[in-house]
């Protein structure tokens, strides 16, 4: 989907290119349950629940604006299977689930790190953006302290034409830190 296709205001947004590929490593097809935390304006929440009609999908924000803008995309879409949760994760959920997008942790980075763990089914996937080199760091850090596993970092560095005077140029967007992984196993697991 095209960041245009969005309802957009102050709040950030994930730039489509960097959804595309942070969707597609989230391998949602056969996933049954997903959260998105941290959810902004709901375009990660938007186009996985678009693109997968029988997905659940939880989006998780504190914010009252991007709760507005969620809303507001979610119902220009006409999406069912998109449940908004007002909130601070940690949050409670009952049933275990298949993927968790991280697009925003507050301050709950290592909270929200064991409760991830916790949430997904075995072999679960968890992707994680950052645009902040030190947040990038600790979360990788804590990923390999609890036990995730196949973790893919990547940097995406994407630029956009655009008109400077009489010509063009590449404008570039910050860069955008991408980890992928999974649940590993735990004693409990096996």
């Amino acid at each position: 989907m095209k960041n245009s296709e969005f309802i957009t205001g102050k709040v950030p947004i994930t730039k489509e290119e960097v959804r595309a590929i942070s969707i597609n490593k989230l391998n949602l097809a056969n996933a049954k349950r997903f959260i998105d935390v941290g959810a902004g304006t709901g375009s990660v929440t938007v186009e996985a629940a678009y693109h997968y009609p029988n997905l659940e999908v939880k989006a998780i924000e504190r914010n009252d604006d991007a709760l507005d803008l969620i809303n507001k995309n979610v119902e220009k879409f006409n999406l069912k299977n998109v449940e908004i949760i007002k909130g601070y994760a940690p949050v409670e959920i009952n049933k275990k689930v298949d993927a968790i997008f991280l697009g925003g942790t507050g301050n709950n980075l290592e909270e929200i790190i064991l409760w991830s763990k916790d949430l997904l089914v075995k072999g679960g996937r968890l992707v994680a953006n950052f645009i902040i080199v030190d947040t990038f760091y600790q979360t990788l850090n804590l990923l390999r302290k609890y036990g995730f596993r196949n973790l893919d970092v990547s940097v995406l560095n994407v630029s956009k034409l655009e008109k400077l005077g009489r010509g063009e140029y590449f404008k570039p967007l910050n860069p955008i830190y991408i980890i992928s992984c999974e649940k590993g196993v735990d004693n409990d697991d096996e």
